[in-house]
């Protein structure tokens, strides 16, 4: 799939042979054509010669079978998010590769833990979860679990700088890292919207706050769709403060995916446009907006989620949410990333309005970790 092509487009940028294995020729075809399009791009930027991009394009083959597979380094697998099939995936790959192979997940929320149990030597697998769009974003998740081997870590690492990417260290747990903060403040702002605010004016806010978009336009950038599963994802593995708002199963029921239906909370067309039937739907439900409170619900709800990380020992520094999420996200990188935000406007202060928050709405989601 549009995945699959843009990890090996990135691969063959990097001078890496790559082989691409899909169920038929149709999907190889799909696969061909989104590295294809990433290489186009560049050629109509003048940022490559057209002999450059036709010699990185040959570094890419295709496969309905593990023919070739024998030889690998490295496997990645990007198939759909879905644990049974991952697993069968890897118990097939145990078979096929040598021994001195990797096997790397690009999943963005599932566990890696659970698939390397699918094989014979654990120790090889890892989690290598790369963010959309794969030649744009800096950022690469490497997800450890109790059974990767250290010789697995640094060769993954190796591999991460060879592709020119910013790797962080993730212990395998529910959405990771950054998947777990955001889609908090997704959910967050979808609360703000079932309470009567408008769709433009949460967007507006955030991105006056410095972020890249909004949160309506980004979960109609990714897919409402993928935003639900992994909400659920959350849910099962972290509890209910992960349960998707309402709004969003209605709006996910008649099928507005976003940018891939050609609407969802805005309408994709030459112009992007509000959305006025999903607006409507929660029309006179609420009161007025209120933009210090909801700004302090989206950010602190991260906030809070990224410490609980470090309570739990996910990450080993708050350097490391800071790098992800300006990487991952692009959180505004003049304020020093999410949890040096959080310095700057005082912890004391943040657990006030947290507390505050919490003693609002009685549900658990804005309680303080005993880490801040």
């Amino acid at each position: 799939g549009i995945m699959g092509g843009g990890i090996a487009q990135l691969f063959s940028d990097r001078g890496v042979w790559t082989r691409l294995k899909d169920v038929n020729y149709d999907a190889i075809a799909k696969g061909l054509a989104a590295a294809y399009k990433v290489y186009q791009g560049a050629l109509k930027k003048k940022k490559i010669k057209p002999h450059e991009a036709a010699n990185k394009m040959a570094m890419i083959t295709g496969t309905v079978d593990y023919s070739g597979f024998q030889d690998v380094d490295i496997v990645i697998e990007a198939v759909v998010e879905n644990m049974e099939v991952k697993k069968k995936v890897f118990a097939e790959l145990d078979g096929v590769v040598g021994p001195q192979a990797l096997l790397f997940s690009n999943t963005s929320s599932l566990s890696v833990t659970e698939m390397a149990e699918a094989t014979k030597n654990p120790s090889r697998v890892i989690g290598f979860h790369f963010f959309n769009p794969v030649h744009r974003m800096p950022l690469l998740e490497i997800i450890t679990t109790k059974y990767c081997s250290q010789d697995t870590i640094v060769s993954t690492l190796e591999f991460a700088k060879r592709l020119g990417k910013t790797p962080i260290l993730v212990k395998d747990a529910p959405g990771f890292l950054v998947n777990r903060i955001l889609l908090g403040y997704i959910n967050e702002a979808g609360r703000l919207f079932q309470e009567g605010a408008r769709i433009e004016d949460v967007d507006d806010l955030m991105t006056e706050f410095g972020m890249p978009m909004g949160p309506f336009t980004l979960s109609d950038e990714v897919g409402l769709d993928v935003g639900v599963k992994v909400l659920h994802i959350l849910e099962a593995g972290l509890g209910d403060r992960y349960k998707p708002v309402d709004i969003f199963n209605k709006i996910y029921e008649k099928k507005l995916l976003g940018k891939k239906s050609g609407k969802g909370f805005y309408i994709h067309g030459k112009k992007r446009v509000v959305n006025k039937d999903v607006q409507d739907m929660v029309e006179g439900e609420g009161g007025v907006f209120n933009r210090d409170d909801a700004l302090n619900r989206m950010l602190l709800i991260m906030i809070n989620e990224a410490a609980r990380c470090l309570e739990e020992g996910v990450i080993d520094g708050p350097d490391v949410v800071d790098v992800g999420m300006i990487m991952g996200t692009g959180f505004p990188p003049f304020r020093g990333g999410l949890l040096r935000y959080a310095d700057t406007e005082g912890i004391d202060t943040v657990v006030e309005i947290l507390s505050d928050l919490e003693e609002e709405f009685k549900d658990g989601r804005f309680k303080p970790c005993g880490y801040l």
